[in-house]
């Protein structure tokens, strides 16, 4: 019986206690996890890197055959969104519009991977991007 009603005054007391120290603790740790999503949606939008006045930039296109439906296909090396259709520059890996990942067909072998990949998983090739084709 003791031990019920220690238990009972522990719960009424000193959890009390115990939950309004750590209280401001815990709203503080969930304001910092939603500044870090902030930041990390940020940079993860940023990663980008679409330059309109640079030399060999160009700006973002519609596939072609997007229009009418799902894109018939993306030239090899070039990164696509394949959710919205657009063609977007070399070194680009999200998509601005929905902000997906990019999708490139490897320019040695065909393969569909993501335009952040450094690889191909069919072939192997460390250039997978459009630099392979122009040569």
């Amino acid at each position: 019986m003791d031990l019920i009603t220690n238990l009972i005054e522990w719960v009424a007391n000193d959890s009390g206690t115990a939950l309004a120290t750590l209280f401001p603790y815990m709203l503080l740790g969930l304001a910092a996890l939603y500044v870090l999503w902030l930041v990390v949606g940020y940079l993860r939008v940023s990663q980008v890197a679409i330059e309109h006045d640079g030399p060999g930039t160009q700006a973002v296109a519609l596939l072609p055959g997007a229009a009418d439906g799902p894109a018939a296909s993306a030239p090899r090396g070039m990164p696509y969104c394949p959710v919205d259709g657009l063609q977007y520059p070399v070194g680009a890996r999200y998509c601005v519009q929905d902000e997906s990942e990019l999708l490139v067909a490897c320019a040695n072998c065909g393969a569909t991977i993501r335009a952040a990949d450094e690889t191909c998983y069919r072939c192997g090739t460390h250039e997978t991007l459009a630099s392979v084709s122009e040569h």
